[in-house]
């Protein structure tokens, strides 16, 4: 669970401390040595001089911290002095340091300054001293009156986290992570990155100068995997504005992206002030879609519509095919805003439904952020500081079952999670390179790892090219499909593009049933076996338009050798083509039984016939209507290849469906 921050730079000391320790007239201090107190009061006024917005910060905290030291030279038990050294050596990193301070102190005056404790087991947490996590907690509850105030929740979700901590510490595996280099990691901030496929290509968020505003602004970059590195990441031309772009999510194909535009309603919009775009925001942050254009570059963002609110929504991950959305929405004003996880799903006319909510599985008291669902289509990864982690913000993984119900969440562990914040994992298809931002200092940058076995998804390759009908038509709209051969699960569904591209995500532990269609058009089908698609693969399909005559084979229809009996694996084919004529009552199909050359004539067709009955029959149990069906044996007579190899039999051995007319 986060940990909350009782120190907060630009400067530490005025909110670490208590208004009434500040050099006041008539404050007692817990020192008699007045060179000690001159000294503390220095320090003080010299911290209220930090908080001016002209001040030179680092120099004043610089001074601050001599002035505290001489303090505590002049006197070692000065508790006001040693609390804020405690403060200044966590900001500065010294988290051990920080720990014995904030021990020191309490142990003598722990029954004055409550709270503190807090801070002791936040820099014993940094520390990954979950012993002295737990002892800050132990003081803290002896305390009179603790256990009747407001900190008795905050103080059992620590000693889990000491537990879990030790636990982590204890089983933590050996992972190499590392900051991905320059180019891409500069002195700027850079997060929220999104892979693409196999990790080929990263966009990602970069906070880059503004003239007018101090903290800068968002814009999103992306840079592309060389052989000996990352290239120079290069603005998402088309994108970027004046406004903040950032926590995009590329498309499985790369042909698309969601984004976020996040306005400042004080300063003109950088999109359509006198177009939809302008008027169409909704809310501080919404999320937007866009599509790469022919030259390379991107189309002008449009807005979601009804995924966004007058809320805050941001962080989209967009499913491989492009038809789930996963984002983070906060509600509530900024700096109280309660975040949490939705999910849409894009309807058949190409919008969105609003966001849905997804279940306590997931969403937790806390907050939960930046989502990412692997082209597996299983392995959900987000950021959550509600449970029980490291502390800060911390990465889980779970999975999603077939109605995207998910999972009891299992935090990543050490050394992947630590008490900073981790955010924003994504992992490329092969299951294991991941890539995330991690907060080092008030310093955002990416980061790589490969994922252990625990916590890696399931490898993925891709399928990817056009669906066209004959004559090179683009079938817009269309649609392919990979089932499972057994099941009939559908594994991933690509929705062709208005050019005519389709791409869908491939598993490599297994063999596939492909299934491809289009209004107007005969149902393709084909089996991919196991191993046949590695990386990304093009792969480009045609139908045969539904007109008279116009003929499919049933690549995956089976049968037992010598027999009429349909073999296993046969079921999904069926279930698809049952559903498709049960769609289409006006097509009348002759269901074809082919043998190879193999046996008597005789043989082979009364073979052949009762093989076309057997799936007409499995046809009408799956709601086609029996005037649509005729069930002809043709034997040998029709080979669909020449020759004796084993090769040419197989093919010849098939069922076919024949359009026999289109009422």
């Amino acid at each position: 669970m986060a940990f909350k921050h009782f120190v907060l730079l630009p400067f530490l000391v005025l909110t670490c401390l208590p208004k009434w320790t500040l050099a006041q007239p008539g404050v007692r201090h817990h020192t008699e040595n007045r060179r000690a107190i001159k000294a503390f009061q220095k320090a003080m006024s010299l911290s209220n001089s930090a908080m001016a917005p002209e001040a030179n910060k680092a120099d004043l905290k610089a001074k601050v911290e001599i002035e505290i030291l001489r303090a505590l030279e002049l006197d070692p038990d000065f508790a006001e002095a040693e609390r804020v050294l405690a403060a200044l050596r966590f900001e500065e990193g010294q988290f051990e340091e920080a720990r014995d301070h904030h021990a020191h102190v309490l142990k003598r005056y722990g029954a004055v300054w409550i709270r503190d404790h807090l801070a002791w087991a936040r820099a014993s947490r940094h520390a990954l001293d979950p012993s002295s996590m737990r002892k800050a907690m132990e003081a803290m509850v002896l305390i009179p009156g603790v256990l009747d105030g407001p900190d008795t929740a905050l103080m059992g979700q620590i000693r889990e986290d000491a537990a879990f901590m030790e636990r982590a510490l204890a089983d933590g595996q050996p992972v190499d992570i590392a900051t991905l280099p320059y180019p891409v990691c500069t002195e700027a901030n850079e997060y929220f990155p999104s892979v693409w496929l196999a990790g080929e290509a990263l966009a990602f968020t970069r906070r880059v100068p503004h003239p007018r505003l101090r903290m800068g602004q968002e814009d999103l970059f992306v840079t592309f995997r060389e052989l000996d590195g990352w290239s120079e990441p290069q603005p998402l031309n088309g994108l970027n504005t004046m406004d903040n772009e950032g926590a995009a999510s590329l498309s499985g194909d790369g042909m698309s992206v969601c984004l976020t535009i996040c306005r400042d309603a004080s300063r003109p919009t950088g999109y359509g002030q006198s177009g939809t775009e302008g008027r169409d925001h909704q809310g501080s942050c919404d999320l937007y879609e866009s599509h790469r254009k022919s030259n390379g570059d991107w189309s002008s963002p449009v807005n979601m519509g009804a995924v966004n609110t007058a809320g805050w929504e941001s962080q989209p991950c967009l499913s491989p095919d492009g038809r789930q959305l996963f984002f983070t929405r906060g509600r509530g004003k900024s700096g109280r805003r309660q975040y949490d996880l939705y999910s849409s799903s894009k309807r058949e006319d190409g919008t969105w439904t609003p966001g849905r909510k997804m279940g306590s599985q997931v969403n937790s008291k806390g907050k939960e952020m930046r989502p990412f669902i692997h082209p597996d289509g299983l392995h959900f990864y987000f950021a959550s500081d509600g449970r029980t982690g490291m502390g800060g913000m911390d990465l889980f993984v779970c999975t999603l079952d077939g109605e995207g119900v998910p999972s009891e969440p299992v935090n990543l562990g050490w050394p992947i999670n630590t008490p900073r914040d981790e955010s924003g994992l994504v992992v490329a298809s092969n299951g294991t390179t991941a890539f995330f931002g991690r907060d080092s200092n008030g310093q955002m940058d990416l980061f790589t790892l490969e994922l252990p076995r625990a916590s890696s998804a399931e490898p993925t390759g891709a399928m990817e090219g056009d669906l066209r009908a004959e004559g090179g038509v683009a079938l817009p709209g269309g649609r392919v499909r990979l089932l499972d051969p057994e099941t009939g699960e559908a594994f991933s569904e690509g929705v062709v593009s208005m050019g005519g591209r389709y791409h869908v995500p491939v598993p490599l532990n297994r063999a596939f049933v492909l299934n491809a269609d289009a209004p107007g058009h005969l149902l393709l089908s084909e089996r991919i076996e196991q191993g046949d698609v590695i990386g990304r693969q093009n792969r480009d399909l045609v139908l045969q338009p539904l007109r008279e005559g116009a003929e499919v084979v049933l690549r995956n229809v089976f049968f037992e050798s010598g027999s009429a009996e349909l073999g296993p694996g046969s079921q999904t084919e069926l279930s698809r083509v049952g559903a498709w004529l049960h769609s289409h009552p006006s097509v009348a199909i002759e269901v074809g039984g082919h043998t190879d050359n193999i046996g008597s004539d005789s043989s082979n067709l009364i073979l052949s016939e009762a093989r076309a009955e057997s799936v007409r029959m499995a046809l009408l149990q799956q709601g086609a209507n029996p005037e649509q069906l005729t069930a002809v044996g043709y034997g040998r007579t029709q080979p669909s290849s020449d020759g004796n190899t084993e090769e040419a039999r197989q093919q010849n051995r098939r069922t076919t469906l024949r359009v026999m007319s289109v009422d």
